[in-house]
């Protein structure tokens, strides 16, 4: 269930059902989602949108600019230098792991079938979500 003021995660993919399930899986956890369908789209909203997420996922590849370009793009902005970004991607865990790093990434998961689990234990940890008090406050305000 998600509260008017649950976090929000920011989602660049190319594959409409990739993203259509991590989507779904993280509002049913309460986090809302805005969703690119690719890194160039969220990194013109980025620049342009009064709201910051609360985190950023990436694939890594999209047409354009991949994750990691844009991840490292993002780090420039100031409201973005020390957000939690993520990316994810079904490349070699080390070519992951190491593009994750030199483009100012949080972290990097596989594509794989823990994906999801591992992706939720990681969000609920990073951007915990309001307490039922705070959020029947905020919903009251």
């Amino acid at each position: 269930m998600q509260y008017a003021g649950a976090p929000l995660i920011a989602l660049a993919d190319d594959d409409d059902a990739h993203a259509d399930v991590v989507c779904a899986w993280l509002e049913a956890l309460g986090y809302r989602m805005t969703r690119f369908p690719t890194g160039d789209a969220l990194l013109e909203w980025a620049a342009s949108s009064p709201e910051v997420p609360a985190a950023v996922l990436l694939d890594v590849e999209m047409p354009g600019r991949d994750g990691f370009a844009v991840c490292a793009e993002l780090r420039r902005m100031a409201a973005y230098a020390h957000l939690p970004c993520v990316l994810v991607s079904s490349l070699p865990a080390a070519t992951l792991e190491d593009g994750a790093r030199v483009s100012g990434g949080s972290g990097s998961m596989r594509k794989d079938a823990s994906l999801l689990p591992r992706l939720a234990e990681w969000v609920m940890d990073a951007i915990p979500l309001p307490s039922s008090a705070d959020a029947s406050a905020l919903e009251a305000a």
